[in-house]
């Protein structure tokens, strides 16, 4: 009966250094796990400051398209708006030369020109 008790005795010594050896070696290789999963971690809060970055860049972005289009958009309203004004200038520069020129033709139509007195012209000569 010792001799049954003592193989019982190796068997669960055994049962215990396999158990603990497989312990060891199952902890080193958590604590890979662990660190790999701390690098993965790591790695995603890096990619996920990177596009809260980008995010902010294009809607800076797009802030500064909206203020641009609507600069254009100014410009352009403002360039209509001068661009009527000298049509309208012109039209009535033109209006105001037609009516000069007609003025022109009936003061011309009514003058006596046997009236008039004789203009005397002088021509220097270079001698």
């Amino acid at each position: 009966m010792e001799r049954s008790i003592k193989i019982i005795l190796f068997i669960i010594i055994g049962i215990v250094v396999i158990n603990f050896i497989a312990t060891i070696v199952g902890n080193s290789g958590i604590k890979e796990i662990r660190q790999d999963l701390l690098k993965a971690r790591r790695s995603a809060d890096s990619a996920l400051t990177e596009l809260q970055y980008s995010k902010n860049r294009l809607d800076s972005i797009k802030s500064d398209l909206v203020i641009f289009r609507s600069y254009v958009g100014r410009t352009q309203k403002t360039v209509e708006l001068a661009d009527l004004e000298k049509r309208l200038a012109e039209e009535r520069d033109q209006a105001k030369l037609a009516e000069i020129r007609q003025r022109i033709h009936e003061l011309r139509a009514g003058l006596d020109t046997t009236q008039l007195p004789d203009i005397e012209t002088v021509y220097k000569t270079d001698h």
